[in-house]
């Protein structure tokens, strides 16, 4: 079971890789509206951590970022799939799968999650409908 650290961790690695696929798409992002969709669900992921990061420090505990390799492995992956394909239907589709894992992954934490305090809760929620949200926002450029 997870404690409030634990997911308070969580929910920042889980918006600093949405922060960090954003930036690794934008700039092969052509389509003014497309970028203008990243852009904001960025500043959302920001904010989410932000609070998150708050609320850690709050308890006087160090938050934990995402690995290096995580970091390394998904700017890898990016360059390989937009080298073959950069048209907006398929950067989209990198971040609609990209928001699938992160529903995915808050869900599962959100089960796990032992602590009861209602910030924590409502984070959590927040990040997942933020992901719900980023992938219906996806589809219309699929």
């Amino acid at each position: 079971m997870l404690n409030d650290v634990e997911m308070l961790n969580d929910i920042r690695k889980n918006t600093q890789m949405g922060c960090t696929g954003i930036d690794e798409i934008l700039p092969y992002a052509q389509d003014e509206k497309f970028r203008k969709v990243l852009e904001v669900q960025k500043e959302e992921y920001s904010r989410i951590f932000e609070e998150a990061d708050k609320l850690l420090y709050e308890r006087k505990e160090k938050p934990e970022d995402i690995s290096s390799m995580a970091k390394l492995s998904s700017k890898a992956m990016t360059m390989m799939k937009t080298m073959s394909d950069p048209s907006t239907d398929h950067l989209a589709e990198m971040m609609y799968q990209g928001s699938a894992m992160g529903v995915t992954k808050i869900i599962r934490r959100q089960r796990e999650y032992a602590g009861t305090n209602p910030k924590i809760c409502d984070l959590a929620k927040r990040l997942l409908k933020t992901e719900e949200r980023n992938m219906e926002e996806m589809r219309q450029f699929l």
